[in-house]
């Protein structure tokens, strides 16, 4: 990497933006190949607008190690002005596409967990073909998390569940799910169907809060819109859960369940996967209160754009589509 002088208007015709944004991704990525997978280029090509940028700039901006490169202290001196301008071409691009019509630019959308393992990926297909501008950002965490990201403007949207309307935000409902015991079936079986002498216990078609007491069970850290409801109902009925473990995310809950005898109240919709290959079972809470009604929210908090527009437009569709590939029982 060489050091020359260049003319003004040299210098002009070398600083594009496809150049700066090079830049950016070589000092992130810390590697001229990792910077050419992230950009679709050739290696060559970054090695070469690299170059073109120190001519401009009159001196090294990377210093090579036996990793990849790192920035050089001109490098680090110009790369925030470098990364404002950036910025501030895509909010031009942004504003452009707005005028004329066209969804584009960013939208950051929460999932709680129970959605995001269908919904993410079968949404982003669907905004890929229909809107190619609108780039999604994908935050998973429980509905508490998404109602206080919501309510800060730090997210566009969100999918989450409620048992009741409350909130400031904005609020569709997508469907209803029951909320059941969920865990291994021959545990579920012996624990909610008691054998009784001379007889094969049949498998339950549904249980009820009473069924709870005395199951082991992994539920979520609150604050959670299941554990708060578990937690309200068991204490106004004096019921008395035995809560084994908490989990802060449903992997944790899901990884319990496959492995012990344990339960845990779920969404049919959360654990549609392990209900299709049979790792897990569900047997449904009959209490109507445990009727889990699954929404698409909308922050007060930020404008609500075109793209915002655009996918809270598809959301519901794409929902109702990956709902009806699922096991029997999924939605309601």
């Amino acid at each position: 990497m060489t050091q020359a002088s260049s003319t003004t208007g040299d210098i002009a015709d070398l600083l594009t933006l496809r150049a700066l944004r090079t830049l950016s991704a070589v000092a992130q990525a810390g590697s001229l190949t990792r910077a050419a997978v992230a950009l679709g280029l050739a290696q060559s090509a970054v090695s070469r607008q690299v170059g073109e940028l120190e001519r401009a700039f009159g001196g090294a901006l990377f210093h090579r190690t036996g990793r990849g490169v790192q920035p050089t202290e001109l490098a680090r001196s110009i790369l925030p002005r470098v990364e404002a301008l950036l910025a501030q071409a895509e909010e031009l691009a942004h504003t452009g596409r707005e005028l004329s019509g066209t969804p584009s630019g960013l939208v950051t959308l929460g999932l709680v967990p129970g959605v995001s393992g269908f919904l993410a990926a079968a949404l982003y297909g669907v905004v890929t073909q229909q809107y190619p501008q609108v780039r999604l950002r994908v935050i998973e965490g429980y509905s508490g998390d998404m109602e206080t990201a919501l309510t800060q403007g730090r997210i566009d949207l969100a999918v989450l569940n409620r048992y009741r309307a409350k909130g400031s935000n904005s609020y569709r409902r997508l469907f209803d799910s029951q909320l059941c015991v969920v865990g291994r079936r021959a545990f579920l079986q012996r624990a909610l169907a008691p054998k009784k002498a001379g007889t094969k216990s049949a498998w339950p078609q549904q249980t009820t809060l009473q069924g709870l007491s005395g199951l082991p069970l992994v539920l979520p850290v609150p604050p959670n819109a299941i554990r708060n409801l578990l937690d309200e109902v068991a204490h106004r009925h004096r019921l008395a859960l035995n809560l084994v473990l908490e989990g802060s995310s449903s992997v944790i809950v899901k990884s319990m369940l496959a492995r012990h005898d344990c339960a845990s109240v779920l969404p049919r919709h959360a654990v549609a996967e392990e209900l299709r290959t049979g790792a897990l079972a569900a047997v449904p809470l009959a209490e109507r209160m445990f009727r889990q009604h699954v929404l698409l929210a909308t922050s007060a908090q930020r404008p609500f754009t075109l793209a915002s527009k655009a996918l809270a437009g598809l959301i519901p569709g794409v929902a109702a589509a990956a709902l009806a590939q699922m096991p029997a029982g999924a939605e309601a």
